[in-house]
């Protein structure tokens, strides 16, 4: 995994800006944002009270380079990194399977909560194939229903 000056940049940015350090930031062109992923339990300091460090960081990134801003918190689990990358969606169960060289990520939801793990035009489930390949090697993550 490399990090170019721009993303070196982005993160610096808001570890001023948040207090919080970012472990990653993904510049994900394809749907104009900014994904940055911060340690374990710090996405709460990362928010700040009742939102306002986060909502005046993405407010100034929108301005300033056009992009929105997502924030992810990490665990070394991968599944419960795979929870966090899906709330507020209640994840049920996650599967990782391997098959040789491939892994892939089965990820149940609550039928009523399948439409907020996909996202608007499908933004969360791709945050979650673009974090979930980079940080734990699974090609490919999938959305089912709970039973």
């Amino acid at each position: 995994m490399t990090i170019d000056q721009e993303q070196l940049r982005y993160m610096a940015l808001f570890e001023s800006m948040l207090g919080v350090p970012a472990m990653d930031v993904i510049d994900d062109e394809e749907n104009g944002r900014l994904i940055f992923l911060v340690g374990k339990n710090m996405l709460g300091r990362a928010v700040g009270k009742g939102g306002r460090k986060l909502r005046a960081f993405r407010d100034m990134m929108l301005r300033e380079v056009g992009k929105s801003v997502e924030v992810v918190e990490y665990s070394d689990d991968p599944e419960v990194f795979l929870r966090n990358m899906f709330s507020p969606a209640r994840v049920v169960k996650v599967i990782i399977d391997e098959r040789g060289e491939v892994r892939t990520a089965s990820v149940f939801v609550k039928k009523e909560d399948k439409s907020i793990a996909i996202g608007r035009n499908g933004r969360r489930i791709k945050r979650a194939r673009l974090l979930a390949k980079r940080w734990l090697g699974i090609e490919n993550v999938k959305i089912g229903d709970a039973v």
